[in-house]
C-alpha cells in the first residue's frame, strides 16, 4: 500500500462517498485498495493538497465543477480495466452459435415485413466496456454473421466510468495480451493492421469495424437508465459481465432492474460467471446455452404462483383497453396484444386503444405493425396526440429524425403541456447540432413538468417520472450551456 493507514472514520467517509457516486463497495477486506487510491490521488491532487483529510472535504464540499472533475479522476483509480478479445470462450460460443444469428434472422425478418426500403436494425450494449475489447468482439461477431452488414442500421453502444478507459478504447490499437483467446488469434489477421507506436508494436482494428461501436461515458450506479438521452433504451443484448461483483447488493439490484427495463421482450442479458443469483435476476428467464448461463427477458411459460393474476376478459368486453394496461402493469405484454387485436375492431372513439396497440408494438420493435396500429388510429381521430407520440418514435428508429420532430411538433401543437414530448425534442435537436432549439425545447421540458405531481408518471412514459425527467432535463441543459453538443 502507498501511505499510511487511514483513520477508521475517514475511510469510513471515503467508503461512503465513493459508493455514492460510484457504487462502488469497498467492505473492511478490500480497505488497502481504497486506501492506495487516495495515496496516489494525493500525489497529483489540486492545490497543493497533500492531506487526506482535507482532499475528502475537496471531493465532497469543493466547488461543484472542481469536485465532480476530481472525483472522476478518483474513480479512475479504483476500477478495474482487465478485459481482453473474446474474453470467455463459453459465453462468446453462445453468443456466436446461438444468440446473435436468431436475433439476426428475426431482425431481418421484421425488416422484410416493413418493405426493401427498411434497414434491419439491432442494438447492443457493452455495460462496463473497460478500455473497448468486448465491445469490438461483439462488432467482429456481426461482420462474421451478417454479410450484407452495410445496409444494416447497428448500434453497439460501450459505457464505462472510468474516461481513462474510453479514451484508450477509442484509439482501437491493442498489444498482443488483448488477443490471449483462440478466437481473437484466428480473426485478428482480418480485422487488424500492425502498427508500431511510441516504439511499442501493437495491432489496429479496422475503420469499418470501429464504426459500428459508439463509445460514451455512463455511471451504472447513479445515471438514470433506460433513458433515450443516453441511447440506452430498446436494447436486443447487454452484456455486463465482471462489473456487479464491485458494487453492493441493493446497488447491483438496481442496476439489473434499469437492465431489465432496457431490454426489448426476448432480449437477452450476460453476467460474468461469478455473478449468477436466481435472486438477483429473478426478473429473467435462465437458459443454459452452449454450456453458460444467460438471462433472456420474458418468452417463459408464466410460473404460477400464489398471488392470483388478472386474466383478460372476453374478446367483446368494452373493457379491453383496461384489461390490457393491467396485462401491461403485470409485465404481460404479449398477452395484452392478444387482447386488444382480438377485440379490433373497436367501437366508434377507441383511438385511444388502437395508439396503446401501437405502443405495446413499438417498444418491442416491432416498427411495422406499430406503424399500421398508428395509421388505424389516425383514421379515428386525427387529432388524438398519442398517434403523433407513437409515430415520432418510430420515425427516429427508422432514422429519420426530420419526420420524428415534425411529429413531436404534432403533439405539443394539440397537446402543449406534455414535459416528455419536448423533452425528446430537446434530445432530436441536440442530434442535429440545433443547440439553442434543444435549449429551448429543455427549458419548455421544466416548465411543463413543474404542474406534474412528483408520484405520478407522465404521460407517454411508463417508466419515468417528473422527477427523474426533471434530472435529466436539467443535465442535459447544463451540458448544453457548456458546450456540450
Amino acid at each position: 500500500m502507498i501511505g499510511p493507514r487511514l483513520e477508521d472514520d475517514l475511510f469510513w467517509q471515503f467508503r461512503d462517498l465513493v459508493q455514492t457516486a460510484s457504487g462502488l463497495h469497498f467492505p473492511d477486506k478490500k480497505r488497502r485498495e481504497l486506501e492506495t487510491a487516495v495515496h496516489k490521488a494525493l500525489q497529483t491532487a489540486p492545490y497543493g493538497i497533500t492531506d487526506p483529510m482535507a482532499y475528502y472535504r475537496h471531493l465532497r464540499f469543493g466547488a461543484p465543477d472542481e469536485a465532480r472533475s476530481e472525483m472522476s479522476r478518483f474513480l479512475n483509480l479504483l476500477t478495474v480495466g482487465e478485459t481482453h478479445f473474446f474474453r470467455d470462450s463459453a459465453q462468446f460460443d453462445a453468443l456466436a452459435q446461438h444468440i446473435l444469428p436468431a436475433l439476426i434472422n428475426r431482425k431481418r425478418e421484421a425488416a422484410a415485413m416493413m418493405g426493401e426500403a427498411i434497414a434491419p436494425q439491432l442494438r447492443l450494449w457493452s455495460a462496463g466496456c473497460a478500455t473497448g475489447e468486448e465491445a469490438y468482439s461483439l462488432a467482429i461477431l456481426l461482420h462474421e454473421l451478417i454479410p450484407d452488414i452495410n445496409r444494416w442500421r447497428i448500434l453497439i453502444l460501450a459505457t464505462d466510468i472510468n474516461g481513462n478507459y474510453l479514451a484508450q478504447a477509442r484509439q482501437a490499437t491493442y498489444s498482443d495480451w488483448s488477443f490471449r483467446e483462440g478466437r481473437a488469434q484466428q480473426v485478428r489477421p482480418r480485422y487488424f493492421t500492425s502498427v508500431s507506436q511510441n516504439g511499442r508494436d501493437g495491432y489496429q482494428l479496422r475503420d469499418d469495424v470501429r464504426r459500428l461501436v459508439t463509445f460514451a461515458p455512463h455511471n451504472l450506479a447513479a445515471d438514470n437508465f433506460p433513458d433515450a438521452a443516453t441511447n440506452t433504451v430498446l436494447m436486443d443484448l447487454i452484456l455486463c459481465r465482471n462489473v456487479s461483483i464491485y458494487f453492493a447488493p441493493e446497488t447491483t439490484r438496481q442496476v439489473v432492474s434499469g437492465f431489465h427495463r432496457a431490454l426489448v421482450d426476448g432480449g437477452w442479458l450476460v453476467v460474468g460467471h461469478a455473478e449468477p443469483s436466481l435472486v438477483t435476476y429473478s426478473a429473467f428467464t435462465g437458459h443454459i446455452v452452449a454450456g453458460t448461463l444467460l438471462y433472456q427477458k420474458g418468452r417463459a411459460p408464466a410460473v404460477k404462483t400464489a398471488t392470483p393474476q388478472p386474466q383478460p376478459p372476453p374478446v367483446a368486453s368494452p373493457a379491453a383497453h383496461e384489461a390490457a394496461q393491467q396485462l401491461v402493469r403485470h409485465g404481460r405484454v404479449e398477452e395484452a396484444i392478444t387482447l386488444l387485436e382480438k377485440a379490433a375492431p373497436f367501437p366508434s372513439g377507441s383511438a385511444i386503444s388502437l395508439c396503446l396497440l401501437a405502443r405495446l408494438h413499438a417498444d418491442r420493435g416491432q416498427w411495422a405493425q406499430a406503424r399500421a396500429w398508428c395509421e388505424k388510429a389516425q383514421a379515428v381521430d386525427p387529432l388524438l396526440p398519442e398517434v403523433y407520440y407513437v409515430l415520432a418514435m418510430i420515425e427516429e428508429h427508422e432514422g429519420r429524425p426530420d419526420a420524428a420532430i415534425h411529429n413531436l411538433k404534432k403533439v405539443l401543437y394539440l397537446d402543449p403541456e406534455r414535459p416528455l414530448a419536448y423533452f425528446h425534442l430537446a434530445v432530436l435537436y441536440k442530434k442535429q447540432s440545433q443547440v439553442k432549439m434543444a435549449q429551448r425545447a429543455l427549458k419548455n421540458t421544466l416548465c411543463r413538468i413543474h404542474a406534474w405531481p412528483t408520484e405520478m408518471s407522465l404521460v407517454d412514459a411508463e417508466h419515468t417520472n417528473p422527477q427523474r425527467l426533471t434530472e435529466a432535463a436539467r443535465k442535459l441543459l447544463h451540458e448544453l450551456e457548456n458546450g456540450g453538443v
